[in-house]
């Protein structure tokens, strides 16, 4: 009668988990950022007069010759930095990495601006010995944060309750999914996009109705708050989203 009950336990026993291929980096010495155990280094060093163009990938490692390597193009940046996390890939006798550089744009307007980020991930074979960059295997919105002015006359801060700015903002997070994959993991991508006053959007005239008390809070726009899940296509060598990710440029673009 135990025999079915020890076994029955057994069975209920989760699997130990798989090690995470998501890899944190911590903090180096000379502002670079490392995996836990020191054995390989990253950073974006600073370029003279804020050129994006010219920002290079530092690769380190203990007892090998350090290596810069020149970044692709990623659009119209004006800040280059590192993401602070690895993803790993390819197995322990040919380590293959996904490096993450977040790019940003800022815009400056009377009475407001804004800024966003996008996450680009980079192939990055042969490190720490031979370091390599390849392609560009994904580019995703990560975060936007924009304040735009809405009064412009006594009567517009009546109708607004003083409420004077529209306020939007975006956010992204990127995990392994439990799902699995091939030559890299499969991925989950959640985006979350909120507005103050909960009822305004960038893209309408805000100003058609007053707003009330119970307006002013900050919302999530449902539109704009998705997840999907991301599968590396070796076909391709690119990530493919299950699904076409909406329009949310209202919150990306500054």
């Amino acid at each position: 009668m135990m025999l079915p009950l020890i076994l029955a336990a057994v069975a209920a026993e989760p699997a130990a988990p798989a090690t995470d291929p998501m890899i944190a980096l911590v903090a180096g010495e000379g502002g670079g950022q490392c995996v836990p155990d020191r054995s390989l280094c990253l950073d974006i060093p600073a370029v003279e007069d804020g050129d994006a163009t010219a920002a290079v990938l530092r690769i380190s490692s203990p007892g090998v010759d350090a290596a810069s390597l020149p970044l692709p193009d990623l659009g119209e940046a004006q800040t280059v930095t590192l993401w602070p996390h690895l993803i790993a890939g390819g197995d322990e006798a040919a380590p293959r990495y996904l490096v993450g550089i977040l790019t940003g744009q800022s815009s400056m307007y009377s009475g407001g601006g804004g800024s966003a980020s996008q996450l680009h991930l980079l192939k990055l074979d042969g490190a720490p010995a031979a370091p390599a960059l390849g392609g560009e295997a994904l580019v995703v919105p990560w975060e936007g944060s924009l304040l735009i002015r809405a009064c412009f006359s006594e009567e517009d801060m009546k109708d607004r309750l003083e409420a004077c700015h529209d306020e939007y903002d975006f956010g992204a997070t990127l995990a392994a999914a439990p799902a699995g994959g091939t030559i890299f993991p499969t991925l989950s991508y959640r985006a979350v996009a909120t507005a103050f006053p909960r009822t305004s959007r960038r893209s309408t005239d805000n100003s058609e109705k007053p707003l009330r008390r119970a307006d002013l809070v900050r919302a999530q726009d449902p539109a704009c708050t998705y997840d999907r899940v991301l599968r590396y296509d070796s076909a391709t060598s690119r990530y493919e989203m299950d699904r076409p990710a909406p329009d949310c440029s209202d919150y990306t673009t500054p």
